[in-house]
């Protein structure tokens, strides 16, 4: 017997509902974003450079209309140490890392941080520029892309100890982010440890450090309450680089491809300006809360870039035809 007339409704509707839901799932699955994971060194999300990052994941979500998604996570929020951020890009693990201790990996990172080579922010520039292609080559070797590189302001000395002038290095365990940093450290009689940036609050706390370099828009916004003295000394500068891994930048559109590799460019070389904008005014705040800041004379930094001169050479012998090439040009582009 055929159903009655409000039966056949009824089941026309139904069957309207079922394939509009259809048709609605078949669309949402066709356009469904991309979802990645950014890892970060940085445990402090005020930091300039984890900042550039919330910046650019926020301006690729708005350019690509929330096809790339990009969720954050902080230095220390992971099991992924800061020297393995370099692995678990390439292994995709995560997607895009801000990756600050590569010198294990990438030696070609550690030329930017022998200390005295770069004593202005004009010599930083020559030299970033200089390393760039073999950033690209070192990084795409591994699986890599680069989408920028930027740095922190001079890395000076600060102490729980007192830190007046280089004399004060000797008997000091101080923090280091790499070996050239912690040569330098060593060749003025102090202790090096090599730590990445989530480990140093409880590090200090602990006195397991008596201090260590940094800048004061960098670690010095997350240590300064646990710190006293800081010796503008311009020991070196620190780089980091923006990567992400091959795979899946190219499983990407075109057109997102691109919107990721400019926004990268402009937010990590916005990391490194308002790092430098912020450095004179986070310093004078924290003089003003009592930190004790002493200047490095000429004649310090004189006699450091001639104790420090013959390592630059030493390092490039012992990292390769890469690394003595690029510290060459690097010479010639400052004059030193």
């Amino acid at each position: 017997m055929p159903p009655e007339n409000g039966e056949n409704l009824v089941s026309g509707k139904t069957v309207r509902s079922l394939l509009a839901a259809c048709l609605l799932l078949s669309a949402t699955a066709a356009h469904a974003a991309t979802t990645w994971d950014c890892y970060v060194y940085n445990p402090l999300a005020k930091q300039p450079s984890v900042d550039a990052v919330v910046r650019m994941i926020e301006e690729v979500r708005q350019k690509t209309n929330g096809d790339l998604l990009i969720n954050l996570h902080l230095g220390g929020s992971l099991p992924i140490k800061a020297d393995s951020i370099t692995a678990a890009v390439a292994d995709n693990v995560v997607q895009f890392g801000d990756d600050g201790f590569a010198t294990g990996t990438i030696p070609i990172t550690g030329v930017l941080r022998l200390p005295m080579l770069l004593q202005t922010p004009a010599d930083l520039d020559k030299a970033m520029a200089i390393v760039l292609p073999y950033l690209n080559a070192a990084y795409g070797k591994r699986g890599m892309d680069v989408l920028g590189q930027y740095s922190y302001p001079f890395q000076v000395i600060w102490g729980r100890k007192k830190i007046t002038s280089l004399a004060d290095i000797k008997g000091l365990k101080l923090r280091v982010t790499s070996v050239e940093q912690g040569e330098f450290i060593r060749r003025y009689g102090g202790v090096a440890l090599t730590m990445g940036s989530p480990d140093v609050a409880a590090a200090l706390d602990r006195g397991v450090v008596d201090g260590g370099l940094t800048a004061s828009s960098g670690g010095g916004l997350a240590w300064h309450d646990l710190l006293k003295y800081r010796f503008a000394f311009p020991t070196s500068y620190v780089n980091s680089t923006f990567v992400v891994n091959k795979e899946a930048m190219a499983a990407l559109s075109p057109a997102t491809q691109q919107i990721v590799r400019d926004t990268g460019a402009t937010w990590s070389d916005w990391a490194t300006k308002e790092m430098n904008r912020q450095e004179d005014e986070v310093t004078a705040q924290f003089g003003r809360e009592g930190m004790i800041l002493t200047t490095a004379t000429p004649a310090e930094i004189a006699e450091a870039t001639e104790k420090m001169r013959p390592y630059w050479d030493d390092w490039a012998k012992t990292h390769g035809p890469d690394a003595a090439a690029a510290l060459a040009k690097i010479r010639a582009a400052v004059g030193r």
